[in-house]
């Protein structure tokens, strides 16, 4: 993609915002951009992320009513369609089955998650979720979740789940494994399934469900192994920015060095890395070396004209304006870690932002990803207290860039796991 001057985006009047990683239910309330559906008429500007009612898509709000006077005369008139009726979503939790607990596999959220705060993440990642009846989700196909249960204390303690995890789902999925064992390169999953991995459907639907509970400070209880799947919700550093909007890197380094306060950001470009010392020749060796160059002789006229010809074309190049079609920002973060922002065009759109109608066109994604300094020891089961404390500072310098990011070009944050990250805005004084 060719930026043109046009497109440079420069909002020094604009508020800067920060990703905050509230309350997935406080996130869609307040999101600015419409998710309408593209076969829903114009006038449809409801919000499948928010919305919880039964409906029939690809209706209109109104349609003709007919009344009958009292000489038998009909006439029309335009009148609202009740065909959209709230329900509940849920009922009163009770203390689930524990037979059917062992059978299922269960997916284990807080007593403070919303079932909407569910329900939105399954549509940003399935086209038919949504409640088909009280306490039932529909995820994909033959997928859905049911419940919510509660699990009491001597509940948790047959099961094995963390004392924080007090309601249950149980997710109803057709079984289909792979005949092979796992091996460790499976990671955790292996752990989760010794005797063959998941496949189709019911991979594909745990796979989303593990990211589901490090969005919600969740887990999932395996069926069968009774493995125990709890993903650190603060593992999820790196944040994404999509946008219409191209800006270009000289704009995007000013922005972060005088308005985000990276100082130290470069463009990747201009970084050169140290070259490895030459280890230092020994008299011999330096007596042969100048011996082979006295044996050389001239150069021959062509090889001559050639170099020369060479660098005259490089010495052209560096004349012409640069076409630039991505490129990369650098800073240091933290203590001891990095921060690197990439920016490129994208061919699609992640699912999440399938019902935004900007990006029928350009979608820019700007990537703001943590290069942490130290590598994590291999096979650690946990982090230690520095390195956590280092990742924590390394998340908010994240969460500033990407909220510079949004606020110089808009477009919407998405997190690693794929969801939606809210924006909460900040008013001019506490900017300033």
């Amino acid at each position: 993609m060719t930026p043109r001057a046009d497109q440079v985006t420069n909002r020094d009047e604009a508020p800067q915002a920060s990703p905050v990683r509230r309350s997935l239910k406080e996130r869609m309330a307040s999101a600015h951009h419409s998710f309408a559906d593209p076969m829903l008429t114009a006038a449809t500007t409801g919000n499948p992320l928010t919305q919880t009612n039964v409906s029939l898509g690809g209706m209109t709000t109104t349609d003709t009513a007919f009344q009958v006077a009292a000489d038998g005369e009909i006439t029309s008139a335009e009148a609202a369609v009740p065909i959209a009726a709230a329900i509940e979503v849920s009922e009163p939790a009770g203390v689930i089955d524990l037979n059917e607990a062992r059978e299922h596999h269960l997916f284990l959220v807080s007593e403070a998650v919303d079932p909407a705060e569910l329900e939105a993440l399954a549509i940003s990642m399935w086209d038919e979720a949504g409640w088909i009846a009280p306490g039932r989700l529909r995820l994909s196909s033959e997928a859905e979740l049911v419940g919510p249960w509660s699990l009491d204390q001597p509940t948790r303690a047959d099961l094995g789940t963390p004392s924080t995890l007090t309601n249950a789902w149980i997710l109803r999925c057709p079984v289909a494994r792979a005949k092979q064992q796992a091996n460790a390169v499976m990671g955790e999953w292996a752990k989760a399934f010794p005797e063959g991995m998941p496949i189709g459907l019911e991979y594909r639907v745990l796979e989303a469900l593990n990211r589901m509970a490090r969005r919600l400070a969740g887990g999932m209880r395996i069926a069968g192994s009774g493995y125990v799947m709890v993903p650190d919700a603060d593992s999820a550093v790196n944040l994404t920015v999509y946008s219409p909007r191209w800006i270009n890197p000289e704009d995007l380094l000013q922005a972060m060095r005088e308005r985000a306060g990276f100082e130290q950001m470069k463009d990747a470009r201009d970084i050169v890395p140290e070259a490895p010392k030459a280890p230092a020749l020994s008299p011999a060796q330096a007596a042969h070396i100048e011996k082979l160059k006295a044996e050389l002789g001239p150069v021959r006229e062509d090889i001559a004209s050639k170099i020369a010809k060479a660098r005259e074309e490089l010495e052209a190049q560096r004349d012409k304006p640069q076409v630039v079609d991505g490129y990369a920002l650098m800073s240091p973060i933290g203590n001891r870690s990095d921060m690197m922002i990439e920016v490129h065009a994208v061919p699609t759109p992640p699912r999440v932002l399938r019902w935004e109608p900007w990006t029928a066109g350009a979608i820019i994604e700007y990537q703001v990803r943590w290069l942490p300094g130290t590598a994590p020891t291999p096979g650690a089961g946990t982090m230690s207290r520095t390195a956590r404390l280092e990742r924590l500072r390394s998340t908010q310098d994240v969460e500033k860039a990407a909220g510079m990011i949004a606020t110089l070009v808009g477009g919407n944050v998405i997190d690693e796991d794929g969801f939606l990250v809210g924006l909460e805005e900040i008013s001019s004084e506490e900017g300033e």
